[in-house]
């Protein structure tokens, strides 16, 4: 398992040889071999610059395979770079949404290099001015506008009797929710939608509490997952189906509640309701045990 953490003094030494051996492998061929010294000189080997960062590693079994660094009071990305045996596995995502999770600037930037050009569209950089080259070093700038919306304000609309409206809001908090952990402050408010006796509050609530299993530091889903689960119970079939879907994120992320997962999902009867549903929720049921298995 990958845990992303900040890197203290005793490992910054390995995290500038992932940083060299990465840039030397997959940038390096882009610079000319003044740009090569300059990165080596201004960067890696320049001990002020490498006092103003603060660096988070991705470890799996406590070797460094990522690492991003943060300057200007987290609001520029100075280093990012993951082993290149890691690469396609989500490791660079999950070292972006801890720094942007921890950074109260609203907007973060970087110069990338034109490799990890398509790396940064893909988590939502935008360029900002054409390709440069200085002392050698090739660099597109780039930035990264945080949304300026108020979550406090998209949870109330989960509630409002214009069913679009807080269908859009419930959506809205799901995708951040998928991004940051900054909705992971309200998990009470869903708890207590779930015991809503609207059913269409109930299942919004059920979904954004899922969704928080990536960021659960305090395991509030822990504590509150067997209340939860009795939605996979609930009269509307349509609630049964969307909870099950929600569960994935439960399963992924809370190793140790896949089995209270498993439990609950094998007890549904779908029986209960009308004969069209049960094929779809017995497909459901499959789809959610398929992947506990599958992790």
């Amino acid at each position: 398992m990958v845990v992303v953490k900040k890197i203290g003094e005793n490992k910054k030494e390995e995290a500038l040889e992932l940083v060299i051996r990465v840039f030397m492998k997959y940038e390096a061929p882009d610079y000319s071999d003044e740009g090569v010294e300059t990165f080596k000189r201004t960067a890696v080997y320049n001990k002020d610059y490498m006092e103003s960062i603060t660096m988070h590693g991705a470890y799996e079994n406590n070797k460094i395979v990522g690492v991003i660094a943060m300057r200007n009071n987290g609001s520029h990305i100075a280093l990012f770079f993951v082993d290149g045996q890691y690469h396609r596995k989500g490791i660079g995502k999950r070292l972006f949404q801890t720094v942007l999770e921890q950074s109260t600037a609203d907007e973060l930037t970087v110069n990338s290099s034109p490799y990890a050009q398509e790396v940064y569209h893909h988590l939502g950089f935008e360029d900002t001015a054409p390709e440069q080259v200085t002392d050698g070093i090739r660099y597109i700038p780039m930035i990264y506008k945080k949304n300026t919306y108020d979550i406090a304000s998209l949870i109330t609309m989960l509630e409002y009797k214009d069913t679009s409206i807080a269908y859009k809001a419930l959506q809205e908090l799901e995708r951040i929710s998928d991004e940051t952990g900054s909705v992971y402050a309200h998990i009470e408010k869903f708890v207590n939608m779930i015991r809503s006796d609207k059913y269409v509050v109930r299942v919004r609530g059920f979904r954004l509490f899922c969704k928080q299993a990536k960021w659960d530091r305090n395991n509030i889903l822990d504590e509150n997952i067997d209340a939860a689960l009795h939605i996979l119970n609930d009269e509307k079939p349509t609630a049964v189906r969307q909870a099950l879907a929600a569960l994935s994120d439960v399963v992924r992320y809370k190793p140790d509640l896949r089995e209270t997962v498993k439990k609950a999902v094998y007890e549904i009867n779908y029986l209960r309701y009308k004969d069209t549903m049960h094929s779809l929720i017995a497909k459901d049921i499959r789809e959610v045990l398929d992947l506990i298995k599958e992790v």
